[in-house]
């Protein structure tokens, strides 16, 4: 129950949940003087999170904090640790496992394998889905599934696919490495969950944790370009992909404080 809540409870917090929220109770109180204040306030709480202005300063703000946690020079380690996410299960009318922005977490794992930063490639994810009966695979199995088929033999790595959250990982990642004596690991995930995760696997992993960040969402800002009339008119007119990043940014905040007050980071 517990973890339904912590999937369902946000998204009444989120730009979109909150906007739709307010709007109808600005409708239910429509005869009401405060009724569109209400409403005007749901607009500007779908709008500004949807432009290109603001998303960018969110995940910005996570991704240069991401960028500047990870060392110059990447060390050998024990393991290298990808966590869940970026995938899409091998269910019809897919021919196989998929892989969405997010996959470039397996694929940096990939690659700081076959460069010999570590021997073993750890995967991590359980099921995510609310639904009963779900046929998908686990976020680790599915992984494991397309390393197999990219080359990577089964003897180097290993599967954790009951975590289904940051804080799991951290915690079964505990287990293992202490039932295998080791001592650092590489953590490789996204650029925006990077801070969230890195203290989390900090706190309760119990080993040194070496964040390697990928799927950057955005170039560094001194690359973005000098600003004309018909980019600062883009920066501020709302799109749906804006709205999608700014989501992402503030769910990564909250996780941060949620887990903070729970003795997770």
């Amino acid at each position: 129950m517990g973890f339904i809540l912590s999937k369902l409870l946000p998204l009444g917090v989120y730009p979109l949940g909150l906007a739709l929220l307010l709007q109808i109770a600005a409708l239910l109180g429509r005869r009401r003087r405060w009724s569109p204040w209400l409403s005007a306030s749901a607009i500007a709480l779908l709008w500004l999170p949807a432009t290109p202005l603001v998303s960018r300063q969110l995940i910005w703000g996570l991704e240069e904090r991401s960028a500047a946690l990870v060392p110059a020079v990447i060390p050998r380690a024990d393991a290298i640790v990808v966590l869940g996410g970026g995938l899409r299960p091998a269910l019809r009318p897919r021919r196989t496992v998929e892989v969405n922005e997010g996959g470039d977490r397996l694929l940096t794992g990939l690659q700081l394998l076959r460069q010999g930063q570590a021997p073993l490639l750890v995967f991590t994810g359980g099921k995510v889905k609310l639904t009963a009966a779900d046929p998908a695979s686990s976020e680790a199995r599915s992984a494991a599934t397309l390393a197999s088929q990219l080359g990577l033999p089964p003897e180097r790595m290993l599967l954790l696919e009951q975590p289904r959250n940051t804080a799991e990982e951290a915690s079964a990642l505990r287990q293992l490495a202490a039932a295998r004596g080791w001592k650092q690991v590489l953590l490789v995930t996204s650029a925006f969950h990077m801070p969230r995760a890195l203290a989390s696997f900090k706190q309760l992993s119990g080993v040194t944790v070496v964040p390697v960040a990928c799927d950057f969402q955005l170039p560094a800002r001194q690359l973005r370009g000098t600003l004309t009339a018909a980019s600062l008119l883009e920066d501020l007119l709302p799109d749906a992909e804006d709205l999608h990043l700014s989501t992402v940014a503030l769910k990564e905040h909250l996780g941060l404080l949620v887990y903070r007050l729970r003795g997770w980071s």
